[in-house]
């Protein structure tokens, strides 16, 4: 942690002293590098589970600063491609990851064609609960049962939200599931 924090320092300050032309910009990076590291700093002593949270992308500021710093100061590191200087960190593979966001399981349906036209029927029936929401659909396969096409709809904020939005949904006689907002989205 410590040692991201002298990363922004001197990184602010090789900047800062890089050329006389942009010195107030040099400034102005110095004094952002400077906040960080406080940021930092105290956030490592009050909340050190916050820090633990980021450190993918902590490690990754790490090394673009200490490459930057590196280059700047003038030792015979290598000099970066464009290519290198954009490809930080590689991003995780997040396409079987659980969404964020909630939604609701409104149907299952073996048919994109009758997925669609159930969605129709269904903003039809609670134009006021689902209007603003987003359709999509997630293929799921029950083995024996075959495969499905789940419509779901979202975003919502929260798992209470989908619990709400079903309450709602099932009073008007509709069946509801809360779920998480993943699969595609639902193209006409």
């Amino acid at each position: 942690m410590i040692r991201i924090a002298t990363a922004l320092l001197a990184f602010g300050a090789l900047s800062a002293c890089a050329t006389s032309e942009t010195s107030q910009m040099s400034s102005i990076e110095a004094l952002q590098a400077a906040r960080m590291a406080d940021l930092l700093t105290q956030t490592a002593q009050t909340s050190p589970e916050r820090i633990r949270g980021a450190q993918d992308e902590l490690a990754a500021l790490q090394r673009a600063l200490t490459t930057e710093a590196v280059g700047v100061a003038g030792s015979a590191a290598p000099e970066r491609t464009a290519l290198q200087a954009s490809r930080l960190a590689e991003a995780p593979d997040l396409s079987g990851a659980t969404s964020l966001m909630s939604a609701v399981h409104l149907a299952s349906y073996r048919e994109y064609a009758n997925l669609l036209s159930g969605w129709a029927e269904l903003q039809g029936h609670a134009p006021a609960a689902l209007g603003t929401l987003e359709a999509r659909v997630s293929e799921v396969d029950l083995a024996e049962r075959g495969v499905f096409l789940r419509l779901k709809a979202g975003p919502l904020d929260s798992a209470d939200q989908a619990r709400s939005l079903c309450a709602e949904l099932e009073a008007a006689g509709h069946w509801c599931s809360p779920t998480d907002f993943s699969g595609t989205q639902l193209q006409p």
